[in-house]
């Protein structure tokens, strides 16, 4: 039998769109064992009342790309998937479903991937690398697809110094939603304004120098055109910042909003910030999560 667990990720982080994500600690796992034959997937929480339990599952779906790349044909398969990450809410569980199937196969058929090669691999399965590159490598990644190869950079995060506030709703946005309302064109001022804040947002994480956040993680790619399909993102985004937050950005694709938070100050926030979600927002959750520094695992 073999186990993977994946962390949760959230991607294009202020204005980092399609590039810049970072891992948190929020797991899933996955595991996989070959059987004499048949598919049979068990899914052990809630999730199970929705997401599909036979060839059209996204961890099967992986395993089975790894298998064709590799030659392989499996006699059967016996899946069994833990979810923790909500789904469709911003926060990766496609990209961890992804990692997880390719981890598992990779292991059970002996396909030889390296952690690089399986990188670049689930970001071509996925389109773009900002969710599935912090998912294996852990961190903030930074990372570019070029010719089929993901190319990225792992900046550590001191969880004894950052944390991250992430605000979850209790309604869905699909991505494919997400992505309809932007343009295919942006000014040639956004591009530049994004530009300076990415490279702000990389340098400032390296460097530890948190103070610049509020501008770094400040977007124009994305999220004002997203906005109007998250319902409470501009109560959210103020409030959190009189709380004391570094930065607010739409999680991924959304509807989940990530809020970068001074560590010594996190438990103040959160009881602050949970008291305003009961009496102004009850249609929204808080969770405090430490970063992952580690990536995706793998037991046998």
């Amino acid at each position: 039998m073999i186990t993977v667990t994946v962390p949760a990720t959230s991607a294009n982080v202020g204005p980092g769109f399609d590039c810049i994500g970072v891992a948190l600690a929020l797991y899933n796992t996955v595991s996989a064992r070959e059987t004499d034959g048949g598919l049979l997937i068990e899914i052990l929480d809630e999730s199970s009342e929705f997401l599909p339990r036979d060839t059209k599952n996204l961890v099967y779906r992986a395993m089975k790309s790894v298998f064709d790349e590799a030659g392989y044909t499996p006699s059967g398969l016996r899946i069994t998937q833990r979810n923790a990450i909500p789904v469709t809410r911003g926060l990766g569980s496609s990209s961890a479903s992804i990692v997880g199937g390719i981890m598992a196969a990779n292991a059970l058929c002996g396909a030889g991937m390296s952690r690089g090669d399986m990188i670049s691999f689930a970001a071509r399965l996925e389109g773009h690398p900002d969710n599935t590159t912090p998912a294996l490598a852990g961190g903030m990644t930074v990372a570019a697809l070029d010719g089929g190869n993901a190319y990225y950079q792992k900046i550590p995060i001191d969880g004894n110094r950052l944390k991250f506030a992430v605000f979850v709703p209790n309604f869905t946005l699909r991505t494919k939603k997400a992505r309809s309302v932007l343009p295919s064109a942006v000014p040639h001022e956004d591009a530049v304004f994004n530009a300076s804040r990415a490279a702000l947002l990389t340098a400032s994480v390296i460097t530890g120098n948190y103070a610049n956040l509020k501008i770094a993680l400040d977007d124009r790619l994305h999220q004002q055109y997203r906005r109007h399909l998250i319902k409470g993102m501009d109560g959210i985004t103020e409030q959190a910042a009189r709380c004391g937050a570094w930065g607010c950005c739409v999680s991924g694709a959304g509807p989940a909003i990530l809020s970068l938070i001074d560590a010594e100050r996190a438990a103040r926030f959160s009881t602050e910030m949970s008291a305003f979600l009961s009496r102004e927002m009850p249609e929204w959750n808080l969770m405090v999560l430490e970063p992952d520094n580690l990536g995706a695992t793998l037991t046998r």
